[in-house]
């Protein structure tokens, strides 16, 4: 029997590892999130006890141009799902996995930033001329 660990033995303790984590990602990822796109994130905060002070985040939820991405901490899993809206009404919500999610939230936010970036030369150039 070889003493290294095979696969399923690295993959196992990777997810441990992980799930054990998620409390913290979440908080952090939460914070990250409302500093860089402030007023289009809500957190959802949950005490750790009745009478504890420390919370953690279960909930994010960002508002994109036509879709809401929400990240949801339940049962100590992660669960990921974008709506389609549009003019406030909700026409599809899909489920979605984690990395995929957060794929298409970067492009989400990048598209913002674009959109933002050729507001603020149009603004310039009306202010200047």
């Amino acid at each position: 029997m070889s003493s290294f660990p095979n696969d399923f033995d690295l993959n196992a303790a990777w997810f441990r590892k992980s799930q054990g984590d998620l409390k913290a990602f979440m908080e952090a990822f939460a914070v990250r999130l409302e500093g860089a796109i402030p007023g289009r994130v809500t957190v959802e905060r949950q005490k750790d006890g009745l009478f504890s002070k420390i919370s953690h985040a279960v909930k994010i939820s960002v508002d994109a141009h036509n879709h809401t991405y929400v990240l949801a901490l339940q049962k100590s899993r992660l669960l990921a799902q974008r709506s389609k809206s549009v003019h406030g009404v909700t026409l599809s919500t899909e489920q979605m996995d984690v990395p995929a999610w957060l794929a298409a939230l970067h492009d989400e936010i990048q598209a913002l930033a674009e959109h933002a970036g050729s507001a603020q030369n149009v603004l310039h150039d009306f202010l200047m001329s």
